[in-house]
């Protein structure tokens, strides 16, 4: 017969109590996951079709209507098959909207765009059928890729975002490698997968900003607790040297909230004087850092004006930085507004700067042209596809 050592008894009796603690750990943490899961799944209200942010100025010193219509004919999306890249298609639907027609048909109307991005037959058809798709089935949503290849998102919600801005309803249709849906299903898995350690911001912020009601918050897969405040404040703790675009993007995209803000009011009254007084310090910046000859900036603009040979010094970086800055002021208050002789001076040199460029340098700096167009259409009052007379 077998006698237990008395050493023994504690030591079982410890492991005993260690796993039970273990497993309780566990019980408790999968609890408070699945609240959170549950949570989440509560999302917020969203409007049926986004807000729009209407042009709101009419400058003819940045840019006269004749060079206006010259620019415009210019920049537009060649259809080029299999060539073509989505991140071109989204950004040239953004510029010209969903509605916009052409009389050659080399171009790509605004329906052709949305639709590319919309349905993954159209996109099988044109790529391949070995082609990654760009929507992704989701286990109650659609996600959209982004990875560095021709039929993919260039950006975290960047289509979502252009979608948004074009007016895309929620129950516009979305057809997947396996199933017909809406753009709601896109929106929606946003939401859902929105983390603050995600990398970028701009465009998810900028999508929920039009379409999510007022006063509407959100709690994350994770457990965060999700505000407008809050985003706007994570917009703006980022350093300027870092961001999309040079960080012109938040700049846009806190914009849009003021912008949003005037209509339903989304944000608290310190948080919006906060925004203002950081937009006003970008742009006594870019005042103080514009190229005092030619009227441009690039990459080095939270640090010092142009200076030949730097790194971020070439055409294509000239053209990103001036037509976002451009861009962002465009929308935003006019107490935002630098003096009137930078904005002149910064929108002649977009104008000189794309006549002269040949189709090749159109082709290159398309993305960064469809925003620098889009402003220098903003100025004059109306979306591009307004003041397009070329149909």
């Amino acid at each position: 017969m077998t006698t237990e050592s008395p050493v023994a008894r504690p030591r079982t009796t410890l492991f005993v109590v260690a796993q039970l603690v273990l497993i309780s750990a566990a019980a408790v943490w999968a609890g408070v996951r699945i609240q959170h899961w549950q949570q989440a799944e509560k999302l917020p209200p969203l409007r049926s079709t986004p807000r729009v942010i209407a042009p709101q100025y009419d400058y003819d010193v940045v840019v006269s209507n004749q060079d206006l219509q010259e620019i415009l004919a210019k920049v537009r999306l060649t259809d080029k098959g299999a060539e073509t890249r989505i991140n071109q298609v989204d950004h040239s639907m953004r510029y010209w909207g969903a509605a916009v027609e052409f009389n050659e048909s080399q171009y790509f109307s605004g329906q052709a765009m949305r639709a590319l991005m919309t349905d993954h037959r159209l996109l099988a058809q044109r790529y391949g059928a070995e082609t990654q798709p760009l929507l992704i089935d989701a286990e109650h949503g659609v996600r959209v890729r982004v990875e560095g290849h021709v039929a993919a998102s260039s950006h975290v919600d960047h289509t979502l975002a252009c979608l948004a801005e074009v007016g895309t309803p929620l129950d516009f249709p979305l057809v997947t490698p396996t199933r017909m849906t809406t753009y709601r299903a896109m929106l929606q898995q946003s939401l859902r997968d929105f983390s603050l350690n995600q990398t970028e911001y701009e465009w998810s912020v900028l999508a929920y900003a039009l379409y999510l009601e007022p006063n509407s918050g959100w709690t994350t897969s994770e457990g965060q607790q999700i505000t407008f405040d809050m985003l706007a404040r994570r917009l703006m703790r980022e350093p300027l040297s870092r961001g999309v675009c040079f960080a012109n993007h938040r700049m846009y995209t806190l914009a849009v909230l003021l912008r949003v803000d005037e209509q339903e009011s989304i944000l608290s009254p310190a948080v919006r004087q906060e925004v203002l007084d950081y937009l006003r310090e970008i742009t006594a910046t870019l005042v103080k850092h514009q190229h005092p000859t030619y009227g441009y900036w690039n990459g080095n603009w939270p640090f010092a004006p142009p200076r030949d040979g730097e790194e971020f010094d070439t055409l294509s970086d000239r053209i990103l930085a001036t037509g976002h800055a451009l861009e962002w002021w465009a929308i935003a208050p006019a107490e935002l507004h630098p003096p009137r002789p930078v904005l002149a001076a910064s929108g002649q040199w977009l104008v000189r700067t794309i006549e002269s460029l040949d189709t090749q340098g159109v082709e290159q700096n398309l993305t960064f042209l469809s925003h620098a167009c889009r402003a220098l259409a903003l100025w004059r009052g109306a979306e591009p596809a307004e003041h397009y007379s070329g149909r």
